[in-house]
């Protein structure tokens, strides 16, 4: 299992990606990047980031201001 924040668990498997993951979760596609175990990964590298099993996720929100 993946923890995503502190509701959601998702099913793992072998070669998950950040952006498999992100596909799975309502808010995904709203995120400018997630740690995954503390480490921050940006947009560009959702889908060349592995997803490491028992892993937690934490979503980091798209913020527009002016």
């Amino acid at each position: 299992m993946v923890r995503v924040g502190d509701r959601l668990e998702i099913p793992w498997y072998s070669g998950m990606t950040v952006g498999e993951l992100l596909d799975r979760v309502p808010e995904g596609r709203e995120c400018a990047a997630v740690r995954v175990n503390g480490r921050i990964v940006a947009r560009p590298n959702f889908h060349h980031t592995p997803v490491p099993e028992g892993a937690q996720v934490h979503l980091v929100p798209m913020i527009a201001g002016g």
